[in-house]
Parts: structure tokens; sequence; C-alpha cells
């Protein structure tokens, strides 16, 4: 009785010895938030040198970056779907609030008008508060041959500025004073 005991107590600490084990290996392999925010930036890094922006550029652009993975897609996406040079594409990247839209704008345009001019094209989504509907807008003037593509990218961006006069205005008129 003694022996069976003891081989129970036995049998169960190699049991939870081996479930301890277990989960200690897993939890080694899930990465804690520290490390998963480094690797943002190393791999935004690593995509901006493949894009042939330089080790110290590249550097100073991803630690610059609320979203350092967004920042190299952006780049990426754009040197390798246009024909447009990485150096560009960083420059746009960095001065948007929202990179990835940019490289879709940029490439949407630049595939569905033919020989447009893909500077005026990055430089223009860049300007664009709404680089979707930017896009959207040049491509549907241009299919719908109302506008040149330089006319459509032009018509388009002064559609997406703030309007400087309102209309209806619903601002009282201003007070009239009299002369004496």
């Amino acid at each position: 009785m003694k022996q069976q005991s003891r081989f129970r107590h036995t049998s169960l600490l190699k049991f939870c010895t081996t479930q301890l084990a277990i989960a200690g290996l897993v939890t080694l392999g899930i990465p804690n938030g520290a490390a998963t925010a480094g690797n943002q930036f190393a791999l935004c890094a690593k995509d901006l040198k493949a894009a042939n922006i330089t080790s110290e550029i590249a550097s100073q652009a991803c630690s610059e970056a609320l979203q350092p993975e967004d920042l190299s897609l952006c780049v990426l996406k754009i040197k390798v779907l246009t024909s447009l040079a990485g150096q560009k594409a960083l420059g746009a990247c960095t001065r948007v609030r929202r990179p990835l839209e940019l490289a879709s704008c940029v490439i949407d345009i630049d595939k569905q008008i033919e020989n447009i001019n893909a500077n005026s094209v990055l430089d223009h989504c860049r300007r664009s508060l709404l680089p979707e509907e930017f896009s959207e807008c040049v491509i549907g003037l241009n299919s719908a041959n109302v506008a040149s593509p330089d006319k459509a990218l032009n018509t388009c961006i002064s559609v997406n500025q703030y309007p400087s006069e309102l209309s209806p205005t619903f601002a009282p008129p201003p007070a009239r004073t009299s002369v004496q």
C-alpha cells in the first residue's frame, strides 16, 4: 500500500512538472510588448534599406515615425509598384498622417492612367486631405474623358481643400459702421 501511494505521488509529481515545463516554454515563446515594439522599428529599417534608402536615413525616419511599419510599407509599395525612387517615396510618406492611404492613392492613379507624371501624382496625393477619395476623383474624371490627367489632378486637389467661402453662410453679416 505504501509503495502504491509513493508511486501515485511520483507520477503526480512528474505530471505536474511536465505541465509546468510546457507552460514555461509556451510563455517564453510569446514576445512581450517591448520586444514587439522593437521589432516594428527593425522591420521598418530593413524595409527601407530594401528600398535603397541609406542606413542613416532609414534609422532616422523609422525612429521618428509614429507607425514605423506603415511608413516602410508605404515606401516599399510606391517604389515597387510605380516608377518612383524610394527616396522620393520616403519624403512623401513621412509627411502624411496616413501613409498607407498615400501609397494606395499613388499606385491606383499610376496604374489606371497611362502617361501620367508619377512625381506629380505623388505630390498631389501627399497634399490631398483624403487621398483615397482624391484618387477616385482623378481616375473618374479621366476615365469619363472629362479632363486630361493633369487637369483632373488639379481639379480634384482643389475640391479637397477647405473651402474659403461656405454657402449658405449662417454667420451674421458684419456690423455696419456709420460714417459721420
